[in-house]
């Protein structure tokens, strides 16, 4: 329930009231259509960038909700779902004893889907590698591609998103991406798992 009161949320805070202040924007647009040409130019521009922002919000809004493969089978999984699916080869190696908290986990999961649609997009690498482990209270996860580098998280919207969704669990990103590769991105989520439930034979 509280994933879908925050999806709801998000959509009254952010697309829903764009898209309101749009209508209202291409009224008054059409009330001056006759009287003012300039002041409707003015208001279409307007309206064009207010859907921009709102489609944007609502592709960040799609990428938080929880993928049925991570709820019902976990991160280690989910990522091997995405790798498999990923147009640049990748391998995948996981170290996991437990599952992160929902949150974490999420936050964890769709970092790695956007670096991996940057590696397919932006770096012609051939291929890439995951690589998922847990020590001293710390998710740490690198993805490395030998693509021709020159990954910017400073210029690409991309890695500065992925950067504000770790923040919010107080991770960090790192990348090491020098002209000509190997391009290495480092992620890190302080976190608790779950100690190994024991069963009895």
């Amino acid at each position: 329930m509280a994933e879908i009161r925050r999806i709801e949320r998000d959509l009254h805070d952010g697309a829903q009231a764009r898209l309101v202040a749009m209508g209202m924007t291409l009224d008054a647009a059409e009330n001056l259509l006759e009287t003012n040409p300039e002041a409707v130019r003015a208001l279409l521009v307007e309206a064009r960038e207010s859907s921009a922002k709102a489609l944007a919000e609502l592709r960040d809004l799609v990428r938080g909700i929880h993928p049925p493969v991570l709820a019902d089978r976990g991160l280690a999984d989910a990522v091997r779902a995405l790798a498999m699916v990923c147009p640049v080869r990748t391998e995948v190696e996981i170290d996991l004893p437990g599952r992160p908290e929902t949150p974490v986990e999420s936050a964890a999961y769709f970092a790695v889907s956007e670096v991996l649609t940057n590696v397919a997009k932006h770096s012609g690498a051939g291929q890439a590698l995951i690589d998922i482990h847990y020590a001293h209270g710390m998710l740490r996860i690198t993805v490395t591609d030998d693509g021709h580098g020159g990954a910017d998280a400073s210029r690409g919207s991309g890695l500065r998103g992925i950067e504000r969704r770790l923040a919010t669990f107080d991770g960090v990103l790192a990348v090491h991406s020098p002209v000509n590769g190997p391009t290495l991105v480092t992620m890190e989520l302080p976190c608790v798992l779950p100690s190994p439930k024991t069963t009895s034979s």
